[in-house]
């Protein structure tokens, strides 16, 4: 059952911040860092519940999450000069966070930035690199279309994880087809 209540609630935090820090269309400063403050301690509770798990933490949600978290953070300590680095990027900072996560462990983890849990050592490369080449788009796209939050954030964001699991799932049959 926990499986399958897993992706209903993976964007929680996300999903949070955006309707609290712009309910009914009445963005305001206060909101905004409550939104963050809020948003960063489910972030913070699901990070510590998905870290549990034998599966590979989804990179989206991770690189979601930190950028929650980092908000949330600022916003507690009132750094504002940070907070300003986000209003000021707007949705593009969350690609940021995600393009960071995507190349690190691209390059680092065994599992990818895809998250494939089970295939044999760079398996997950080419789908990997796709997936952070796609989070490039996307920063672009979001930087295009800045402050038009459906169509910078909402949508990319979806296809993203999308395109995540159509990989993974790709690979792990691939990889059966060759056991």
């Amino acid at each position: 059952m926990y499986k399958k209540l897993l992706p209903l609630v993976q964007f929680l935090p996300l999903s949070l911040f955006s309707t609290y820090g712009f309910w009914q269309n009445q963005a305001s400063n206060g909101r905004w860092i409550e939104a963050f403050q809020l948003a960063a301690l489910l972030g913070i509770i699901q990070l510590i519940i998905v870290l549990f798990q034998r599966n590979p933490v989804n990179r989206l949600i991770l690189a979601t999450n930190l950028y929650l978290i980092f908000g949330g953070v600022a916003a507690f300590f009132q750094q504002w000069w940070y907070l300003e680095i986000y209003q000021s990027l707007q949705e593009s900072a969350i690609f940021i966070f995600m393009i960071a996560v995507g190349l690190i462990t691209t390059l680092v983890s065994s599992s990818g930035y895809i998250a494939a849990n089970n295939l044999p050592k760079n398996t997950h490369r080419w789908a990997s690199w796709i997936l952070l080449f796609t989070s490039i788009l996307a920063l672009f796209n979001a930087y295009a279309l800045q402050g038009q939050i459906i169509y910078s954030a909402v949508i990319p964001i979806v296809l993203l994880s999308l395109l995540q699991r159509f990989l993974s799932f790709r690979l792990i049959n691939v990889q059966k087809k060759c056991d």
